[in-house]
């Protein structure tokens, strides 16, 4: 039964994530296969949901993760616009380095490569668990034929 952005969802798509991170990695498009995700709740806001890791990380990178996605959630855009295009959104303490992304009501941030490609990494999260999820929720009959008029019933 779907129940929406939950933990195991956002697992399952960590899991289809990871090989493409290694693979960016080996093939040299990033600089190692290395880095701390984080994703905002969405029915919580200022709530970590879950956390993903790949690689040998150290707690800086972590806190990268957290502290880029704290200021995607509060601006509602994605670290690279708000350090290209508007930075008068920064606030004091705020990190200024790419990698938080705000797409489609959900806030993921990855820190431990280039913050570019730890940019496209939370988007590639996102599209995994855009995914997973309409494959979750709509039934092969369309969305109206999933059994249920409520999300979790």
């Amino acid at each position: 039964m779907f129940t929406g952005l939950t933990p195991e969802l956002c697992a399952q798509a960590w899991d289809l994530v990871r090989p493409a991170i290694e693979r960016a990695a080996a093939t040299g498009v990033i600089r190692d296969a290395v880095g701390d995700l984080v994703v905002m709740d969405p029915a919580r806001p200022g709530t970590i949901l879950w956390t993903g890791s790949i690689g040998d990380t150290e707690a800086k990178t972590y806190g990268y993760a957290v502290a880029k996605a704290k200021v995607a959630e509060r601006t509602g855009l994605d670290t690279s616009r708000v350090r290209m295009d508007q930075p008068h959104l920064y606030t004091a303490g705020d990190i200024v380095y790419p990698g938080g992304v705000v797409r489609h009501g959900m806030v993921a941030a990855f820190s431990g490569v280039e913050g570019e490609a730890d940019e496209m990494i939370a988007e590639w999260f996102i599209g995994a668990v855009r995914g997973i999820a309409r494959l979750a929720f709509v039934s092969p009959q369309g969305p109206d034929a999933t059994g249920t008029k409520y999300v979790g019933d």
